[in-house]
């Protein structure tokens, strides 16, 4: 990811930021952002519940590698579903969500969900 990326950071206590991304470290558990005006920022996976790429319409959407279509469940019970190689052992996974009208993909902190359900097809 370069550093011309727009995320929005959603936080598991309800705020949402916009940043353009510099670097998802997921060993250690962070986020490097760079906010408005410059300002330089590492936000931990454990403030995070995840980080939604919007959509751009002059790049082409990355198209999801084969996975389960899943839904996802957060503390706040927002539901997201989409395709996903989800992975308990890890520390989080890219998603892709059924509608991309919004958004590409969004990558889920394992720690922030409450539950997954595998749907049947």
């Amino acid at each position: 990811m370069d550093s011309t990326t727009t995320v929005v950071l959603r936080y598991r206590d309800g705020r949402t930021e916009r940043a353009t991304l510099i670097e998802t470290d997921v060993d250690r558990q962070l986020v490097r952002v760079s906010r408005d005006g410059g300002a330089k920022d590492e936000v931990p996976f454990s403030t995070l519940k995840a980080l939604f790429f919007p959509r751009n319409e002059r790049e082409e959407s990355q198209e999801p590698a084969a996975g389960s279509t899943i839904a996802v469940e957060f503390a706040d019970g927002e539901v997201i579903r989409g395709v996903a190689q989800y992975n308990p052992e890890r520390n989080g996974f890219f998603l892709f969500p059924g509608d991309r009208s919004k958004n590409d993909r969004i990558f889920v902190v394992n720690s922030a969900i409450v539950s997954i359900e595998v749907e049947k097809l």
